[in-house]
């Protein structure tokens, strides 16, 4: 008997041996466990805690630990008042200690997958990497690590004001004299962690693609913009979100309200030792829920800071000095359906249209948006006015602006899959809803599972799944039995339509309801910058005629309209200078030798002119 008990004790301490994986990061061991096939470890921290006098400032990197990291447990979500969709009561939750990313991997070791990064969404102002939805962990790696053979890691970050707060005295503290835009460098930070040390895990630091949803996908596309993010990623996913980056004045004048909300005396200096001192609970008393009645607030949001960020988002991507790498992006059918009222009568439908569309706009908006004559008829036109505006077409805006300035391939999804359950199936393809097919954890949510989860989820989570793994390993998310997911070109708006069976062949998404929105804010269009590189390598400017005495012409083969023309005199002086136009006239100026250097697009050609 006593040596049955001795031989099942060695074969269980064999088997907890085997399942408890120890794997070496430059700050120390971390032991992680078993889930199915899958290694899975939780809890790694990125960044030393952002509390006392770290609060508000940039993040650090972690201490080094010389016992193993038992790595078996998610980290607290970061601070935050957590509402659901629809709803205008939070729950106040979370830790300061909070930046740590989770890692679920097929093998650990040299194994050179693709790593795959989610950034969680929620107004950046709530969420986290262990967030759960209908009693199940969202965003779950385990299935998409062992059915696509990739790494799987999630991050967390700071969110609301102690991710985004700007103000006076933080810029005063700061060596680049400007505050804000904390939980961007802790994306940073976390992908500078991942670059160094995922190789261990299985992964492969030369292909990472980051992905994310909401204010996540927010973030991806703001990474993609940052010059500190270069490198640090190689493909990138955008889910139903477009970067966004505020005046640095309108961001800094709100976080001075909101310090003012707690302390009105003292210096600016006093008022941070204040504000720190207080509990981080109570700095999240007064936040309200980041989407009211089907509007997206952006309470929080990343600064022009000229450090983080160079310019505006058009600005950059026009520029063509951006992070260029391979992209998906989309957004749902019906974006708004979860958070948009519940009754609308068309009265609220007209009100709608009369309080936020500028009276040139509202026939077209009432005849591509009609109100009807019942609730439901009303309800459709009032979710569609707030899906189209807010996702649908800000994400052809996007799509298009980014193939027009990068050689690498984007690919534009469109989400129109609705849940088979009754109860849900109503609201259509809402806010969030592929996350489950993307993660393949709709299956183990309590409404997904059993009789409900139909052949029909199996198919959707089947093809996102491949579609995404396929994409982070080769920057095409074609392949196999899939159905072709068309390249996007500006010109013909072509997509996937993602539901049970994908459709390929349809192109020019709500095309007349895009347009409308862009000509409301005076969106022209996008101009491609793919040629300014080969145009500053190569000889392609002159000046006719040259020597010239008078009115000259200078010759590129560029868009004059983004251009600007200086002449310098042989002192190093502008004596003349133009915009918009390729003509010079050079009559009031001395006969002498001239540097005629053309600025088009941040980009600087030169060459030399003789005056008779």
């Amino acid at each position: 008997m006593k040596s049955k008990i001795y031989l099942f004790v060695l074969t269980l301490s064999f088997w907890e041996s085997f399942s408890a994986q120890v794997v070496s990061t430059q700050y120390g061991d971390v032991q992680g466990t078993m889930n199915g096939a899958v290694h899975q470890f939780l809890g790694i921290p990125f960044a030393k805690p952002p509390v006392g006098n770290l609060r508000w400032k940039a993040p650090q990197a972690p201490d080094t630990w010389t016992q193993t990291l038992n790595a078996n447990a998610f980290a607290p979500v970061c601070p935050q008042k957590t509402f659901t969709q629809g709803q205008a009561n939070g729950v106040i939750a979370g830790n300061e200690d909070c930046l740590y990313l989770n890692i679920w991997t097929p093998q650990t070791g040299a194994a050179g997958k693709a790593v795959m990064v989610f950034i969680h969404g929620g107004g950046n102002q709530q969420g986290g990497a262990s967030e759960m939805s209908y009693n199940t962990l969202m965003y779950s790696g385990k299935n998409m690590a062992e059915r696509g053979d990739v790494v799987v890691v999630t991050i967390q970050y700071r969110l609301g004001p102690l991710g985004f707060l700007v103000h006076p005295g933080l810029d005063a503290e700061s060596t680049t004299g400007k505050s804000g835009n904390y939980a961007i460098l802790d994306q940073i930070l976390a992908l500078q962690w991942i670059k160094n040390n995922i190789a261990a895990f299985g992964g492969n630091p030369d292909n990472v693609m980051i992905f994310g949803e909401s204010a996540g996908a927010v973030n991806v596309g703001n990474l993609m913009l940052s010059p500190l993010a270069a490198n640090l990623f190689h493909k990138a996913g955008i889910e139903s979100g477009v970067p966004v980056v505020g005046a640095y004045t309108d961001v800094e004048n709100s976080g001075v309200a909101f310090v003012d909300s707690f302390i009105t005396t003292g210096t600016n200096t006093d008022k941070m030792a204040y504000m720190r001192s207080l509990p981080a609970d109570s700095l999240l008393f007064m936040e309200s829920s980041p989407i009211q009645g089907g509007l997206v607030q952006k309470s929080w949001q990343a600064a022009l800071d000229h450090v983080v960020f160079s310019d505006y988002p058009n600005n950059v991507i026009q520029s063509g000095n951006f992070n260029k790498v391979p992209l998906i992006i989309g957004s749902n059918a019906d974006e708004m359906s979860l958070s948009a009222p519940t009754t609308v009568t068309p009265t609220m439908v007209n009100q709608l249209i009369a309080s936020s569309i500028p009276a040139t706009y509202q026939a077209q908006a009432h005849t591509l948006y009609p109100s009807g004559t019942t609730n439901t008829e009303a309800r459709t036109a009032y979710v569609g006015l707030l899906t189209d505006s807010q996702f649908t077409a800000t994400t052809r805006r996007t799509a298009r602006c980014i193939s027009q300035n990068q050689s690498e391939p984007v690919y534009r999804y469109f989400f129109s899959y609705k849940h088979s359950i009754p109860q849900l199936a109503a609201y259509g393809s809402y806010h969030g809803m592929e996350l489950f097919y993307v993660f393949n954890s709709w299956e183990n949510t309590t409404l997904g599972s059993g009789s409900f989860f139909k052949p029909s989820d199996d198919s959707v989570q089947t093809v996102m799944l491949d579609y995404w793994t396929n994409f982070a390993k080769t920057g095409n998310p074609n392949g196999g039995n899939l159905v072709a997911w068309p390249q996007y070109e500006a010109a013909n708006d072509c997509y996937l339509e993602i539901k049970a069976t994908p459709n390929n062949t349809q192109c020019g998404l709500r095309t007349d309801k895009c347009d409308l929105w862009d000509q409301m804010i005076l969106f022209s269009g996008c101009t491609s910058s793919l040629g300014i590189e080969e145009w500053v390598k190569t000889d392609k400017i002159l000046v006719v005629p040259n020597p010239g005495s008078s009115v000259v012409e200078i010759q590129a083969d560029i868009d004059w309209e983004k251009a600007t023309c200086s002449v310098i005199d042989i002192s190093g002086k502008t004596v003349l200078e133009t915009t918009k136009s390729s003509s010079l006239n050079f009559s009031s100026l001395q006969s002498g030798v001239y540097l005629i250097q053309v600025n088009y697009l941040g980009c600087y050609k030169s060459i030399r002119f003789v005056k008779n």
